[in-house]
C-alpha cells in the first residue's frame, strides 16, 4: 500500500517536473530575446556616439551579463582577437554554430543573428545604425511571439505533465 503510494507520488512529481522543465524553454527564449534587444541597443548607442572597434565593443556589451547572449558576444570578440585575419562575419557565424545552436533560441532568432553578421562592419555609421534599428523590429516582433507563446504554453504543459503522471498511475495501478 505504501509502495504503491510512494511510486505514484513520484510518478506525478516526476512527469510534472519534466512538464515544466519544457515549459521553461519559452521563458528562456523570451528572456534571451530580452537581452539581445538590450544588446542591440548597446551596440546602436556605442556606434551613434562612440568609435569603439568592433571586437572591444562586443567584449564591453558581452561582459554586461551572463547570457547566452552574452557567450556569444564574448565568443565572437574571442576569435577577432585571437584571429585578427577572421572577418566579423566569419567570427560571428562561428560563434553561433557553437553557442547560438545550444541556446533557447528558435531558428528564425538565429538567421536574424546570422543577417547581423553579415551587415555589421561593412558599412558606415549611420547605415549600421539604420540596420540595427531595422533588426531590433524583427527581434521584437519575435519577442512579442515568444511572449504570447510562453502565456500560451507555460500552464499548457505544466498541467499535460501532471496529467501524464496522473493517467499513468491509473493506469498502472
Amino acid at each position: 500500500m505504501w509502495l504503491k503510494l510512494v511510486v505514484s507520488a513520484v510518478i506525478v512529481v516526476s512527469s510534472f517536473q519534466l512538464g515544466s522543465i519544457y515549459a521553461g524553454t519559452f521563458t528562456e527564449r523570451k528572456k534571451l530575446l530580452g537581452e539581445l534587444i538590450v544588446a542591440l541597443q548597446m551596440f546602436e548607442t556605442e556606434i551613434s556616439y562612440n568609435a569603439t572597434p568592433l571586437p572591444l565593443l562586443l567584449e564591453k556589451i558581452g561582459n554586461r551579463s551572463n547570457s547566452d547572449v552574452s557567450k556569444l558576444l564574448l565568443r565572437t570578440a574571442y576569435s577577432l582577437q585571437e584571429n585578427g585575419s577572421n572577418s566579423f562575419m566569419e567570427a560571428w557565424n562561428l560563434a553561433i554554430s557553437s553557442e547560438g545552436e545550444t541556446s533557447g533560441l528558435y531558428k528564425e532568432d538565429l538567421e536574424l543573428l546570422r543577417l547581423l553578421g553579415s551587415n555589421l562592419g561593412n558599412s558606415d555609421g549611420v547605415n549600421q545604425v539604420k540596420y540595427l534599428r531595422i533588426l531590433m523590429e524583427e527581434v521584437k516582433r519575435n519577442y512579442n511571439k515568444a511572449i504570447e507563446e510562453e502565456n500560451k504554453n507555460l500552464k499548457l504543459y505544466r498541467h499535460l505533465g501532471l496529467l501524464t503522471g496522473v493517467t499513468i498511475v491509473i493506469i498502472l495501478f
